[in-house]
C-alpha cells in the first residue's frame, strides 16, 4: 500500500519531531535482537569465555525432525529429517557423551575426530568447536542490537535534555 503524498509531506515538514521519537522503535528492535541473541548464544558465549578444548569423536547420529511448516489441510507438520551427531570425549578422567545441537557437514561421519569446547565445571555442557561458526547466529544479532541500543540511548538523552537555543554574541 503506497504512502499518500500528504503523509510524506507531513513527515518531511516535521522531520525534527519524527526523529525526536525514533528512539522508541530503536529500543524495541534492540530489545528483540538482544533477547534473541541471548536465547541462542548464552551457552556458546559461556563456553567461548570459560570453556576448555579437547579432542573428541563422533560416535553416532540421532535423527530429529526439523519442522518447517504446518499443512493447512491436515493436522500434521511438514519438515525434514536431520541427523545430529553424538560426540564422545574424555574430561576429568571420565567419558562424556553429548548430542550436538547443530548439524554437521555431510563429510563428517562416525569415528570422525572433532574438537570439543566444554565447560570444565560441567562437562555435559559441550559443543563441537567450529571456530567462526561458534559465533553464528547470535553474535551479529548481538552487535546490531548493541548498536541500536546505543543509538536509542542517544536519542533518549536528546529527548530528555532539550537543547538550549544558542545565545548570540553582541
Amino acid at each position: 500500500m503506497p504512502i499518500p503524498e500528504s503523509q510524506v509531506a507531513w513527515i518531511l515538514s516535521n522531520r525534527e519531531k519524527v526523529f525526536r521519537y525514533a528512539f522508541i522503535p530503536q529500543f524495541l528492535a534492540a530489545a528483540v535482537l538482544l533477547a534473541f541473541a541471548h536465547f541462542t548464544g548464552h551457552t556458546d558465549l559461556h563456553l567461548l569465555l570459560r570453556g576448555a578444548r579437547t579432542g573428541g569423536k563422533i560416535v553416532g547420529f540421532q535423527q530429529r525432525q526439523l519442522h518447517t511448516h504446518r499443512n493447512p489441510s491436515s493436522t500434521g507438520m511438514y519438515g525434514r529429517n536431520v541427523y545430529l551427531p553424538i560426540v564422545e570425549f574424555e574430561a576429568q578422567g571420565s567419558i562424556v557423551r553429548f548430542e550436538e545441537s547443530k548439524i554437521v557437514s555431510q563429510s563428517e561421519g562416525v569415528g570422525w575426530p572433532v574438537t570439543v569446547l566444554y565447560d570444565p565445571a560441567n562437562p555435559s555442557v559441550a559443543r563441537i568447536d567450529r571456530t567462526f561458526w561458534n559465533w553464528m547466529p547470535w553474535a551479529p544479532l548481538l552487535t546490531i542490537g548493541v548498536f541500536l541500543a546505543l543509538a536509542a540511548l542517544k536519542g533518549l538523552l536528546t529527548f530528555l535534555i532539550k537543547p538550549q537555543p544558542a545565545k548570540s554574541l553582541p
